[in-house]
């Protein structure tokens, strides 16, 4: 019996790939993921932000350059460029292939894919691309607060499933569950003044969520004990560290 390389549990019989037949199973729906919803989605937002034509003054009655997203342009070469790398895997010619072909014949031979020696590097690499991507597809009400780069100190924003995020700063990969360990400590030095309602929508924008109906429980029942009133009627001065902290235990 031997571990599969990519989540290293035991696996019988062992795979030619060093892949669990979990791992091959969501390595595969990851391939169909990018060519068919990611990627054409990149290429449309693109396009719907470039336009053409003249933005502004310009005397010689030229057109104005186009305010392409560079940030979607190189999610976009990040992926096609794993794309050609599988292709070519498969028969040297298809390196050169444009994206959607070389993604038909990625999905046009799965047996070869999945039987690559390679295919454990080539899956992780894949879902690095996938999260960096969904981050950038997903509307930004949705993304929530991870908490800050060890490295360059940048904001890590990501969705509230993610288990891993990049720094958009210094490009740095960080472990969700330890970014998040970190924020909550550091929330214990935030705090705002609001009523319950303001509170319960300032941790939502990190990922926590809780009613107001609950926090106005808590400080009636005396367990806000760092919550102080103001002078305005239902305000107080919440500390979120304590909140996240309650909230933990009550769930």
């Amino acid at each position: 019996m031997t571990d599969c390389q990519h989540c290293h549990k035991p696996m019988k019989p062992a795979a030619a790939n060093m892949l669990c037949a979990n791992c091959r199973e969501t390595y595969w729906k990851l391939i169909h993921q990018l060519g068919h919803v990611q990627l054409p989605t990149l290429r449309s937002i693109m396009l719907r932000q470039a336009h053409i034509g003249p933005t502004g003054h310009t005397p010689n009655k030229g057109n104005a350059p186009l305010p392409i997203d560079t940030h979607a342009q190189d999610l976009i070469a990040e992926s096609e460029a794993w794309l050609a790398e599988q292709a070519g895997k498969i028969r040297a010619a298809y390196a050169a292939y444009d994206w959607r072909k070389a993604w038909y014949a990625i999905i046009s031979n799965k047996h070869t894919i999945l039987a690559m020696s390679t295919a454990a590097d080539d899956y992780a690499n894949l879902q690095h691309i996938i999260r960096r991507n969904e981050q950038a597809l997903t509307p930004e009400a949705e993304l929530i607060i991870l908490g800050t780069c060890q490295n360059c100190h940048s904001m890590l924003t990501g969705t509230p499933e993610a288990e891993s995020v990049t720094c958009q700063g210094c490009h740095m990969e960080w472990a969700v569950p330890a970014i998040k360990a970190a924020r909550d400590e550091r929330l214990w030095q935030i705090q705002i003044t609001g009523t319950p309602s303001d509170a319960a929508k300032e941790l939502k924008r990190y990922g926590l969520t809780v009613s107001r109906n609950l926090i106005s429980q808590w400080l009636k029942r005396g367990k806000l004990s760092h919550a102080t009133p103001t002078e305005h009627k239902r305000q107080y001065t919440f500390n979120l560290g304590e909140l996240a902290a309650l909230l933990d235990c009550h769930r």
